[in-house]
């Protein structure tokens, strides 16, 4: 049995994702323009959804570490990390989403108990990473935790700070409003939200054909990069 509003939830985030990254891949190649607050936030909002469902659902189930899931994780965030590294040197992906869900799959297991610890605690490294990510510093080793060098840029940026703070957020809900599991499946939303990593992971090649069908040069600059 599967909680179907888990499920709608995610799909709900994974339908915002595939309309933020089709305008920034269209945006990436020249043919738009994105600028604003808007286009700023709008990403960090998906992301923090997926994040806080995430663990929304480490709340509600109670599941401990699962190594399969975190090996998975840590297999996906080589392979973005490497293929980005190939195509777009200067902006390759260091620590992105599927990195941190890598290590946060491990830093939320001794949390998932402790709802009160998780609410405070995670209020507070929401407040530290908003902080902390105004200023720049002259070294990368703590790029994972959220302390950003001078002149980084990359694709995809989900330190721990602020990030964790939102998982440890919603395993504070996920603990304090219960729903119930069932057999129902819901609608095409909640399936999109069964399938979020894979849509995630097919979702650029799919719009890159789609780009070139309007455009009729993404695929030679793609071979370009």
């Amino acid at each position: 049995m599967r909680y179907w509003q888990i499920d709608f939830a995610r799909g709900i985030a994974a339908i915002l994702m595939l309309v933020f990254h089709f305008f920034f891949d269209a945006s990436y190649f020249g043919k738009i323009e994105l600028e604003g607050f808007f286009w700023f936030i709008f990403p960090r909002i998906i992301g923090g959804m997926f994040i806080f469902i995430s663990g929304f659902t480490i709340g509600q189930t109670l599941k401990g570490f699962n190594l399969k899931r975190f090996l998975k994780f840590s297999a996906i965030a080589l392979a973005i990390t490497a293929v980005t590294f190939i195509f777009t040197p200067e902006e390759f992906v260091i620590f992105g989403i599927i990195h941190f869900f890598a290590l946060a799959s491990i830093l939320a297991v001794p949390f998932s108990r402790r709802p009160r610890i998780c609410l405070i605690f995670g209020i507070k490294l929401v407040l530290i990473g908003i902080y902390i990510q105004q200023f720049r510093f002259p070294f990368y080793h703590f790029l994972w935790l959220g302390i950003v060098p001078e002149g980084f840029r990359t694709l995809d940026y989900y330190p721990l700070l602020p990030w964790f703070g939102f998982m440890l957020i919603g395993i504070y809900f996920g603990r304090k409003v219960k729903i119930k599991a069932s057999n129902y499946k819901g609608g095409l939303v909640s399936f999109l939200g069964r399938n979020s990593l894979k849509i995630y992971l097919i979702q650029h090649p799919v719009i890159l054909l789609i780009l070139q069908i309007l455009y009729g040069d993404i695929i030679f600059r793609v071979l370009r990069l």
